[in-house]
């Protein structure tokens, strides 16, 4: 993958999971430590999720990587919010390192994210947050319900995909 430049003097690599098994254990621990702890998950459980992330179909993990080391991810799934079954597919697990913040990672990974999903033939996504509407408002996404999780109120939001690949 081709390096993107962030911040001046900065270049982050956006990259499957399933290229880099290593990473497995940090984006466990991220999920479980930011969602799954709060949740009833358990850590076991969400690096079985990983490690199931492939290429072609879903769950599809992305990393963010900077100087080799992991800085932030998202995954593509089938499934991720009980409440709404019937909605498929997700964008869940966008996580940046809270030292990588705001140099527009999370942004560059929903950007990748929508593209594998075109890839992958869906037609819309769908994802629920209860503290970052505004940063999936400026992707582009809309919120379509609102509904509770262990975490409290969220916005569950959509965005339909383009008909034609994104560059």
């Amino acid at each position: 993958m081709t390096p993107t430049p962030m911040v001046p003097g900065t270049l982050v690599t956006i990259d499957y999971l399933e290229r880099f098994p290593h990473f497995i254990s940090v984006c466990a621990s991220w999920t479980f430590g930011h969602w799954g702890c709060q949740a009833y998950g358990s850590y076991e459980q969400a690096r079985l999720e990983f490690g199931a992330a492939t290429i072609s179909s879903m769950p599809l993990t992305l990393v963010a990587i900077e100087d080799a080391i992991p800085v932030g991810m998202v995954t593509l799934a089938d499934r991720d919010f009980v409440e709404k079954s019937h909605l498929s597919p997700w964008l869940k697990s966008l996580f940046v390192h809270p030292f990588h913040r705001t140099k527009g990672i999370a942004t560059l990974l929903i950007e990748r994210l929508e593209q594998e999903a075109l890839r992958l033939g869906c037609k819309s996504l769908y994802l629920i947050t209860e503290d970052a509407r505004l940063l999936y408002e400026r992707s582009g996404w809309q919120a379509i319900d609102y509904v509770q999780t262990p975490h409290g109120a969220a916005a569950l939001m959509e965005k339909a995909l383009p008909s034609t690949p994104l560059i």
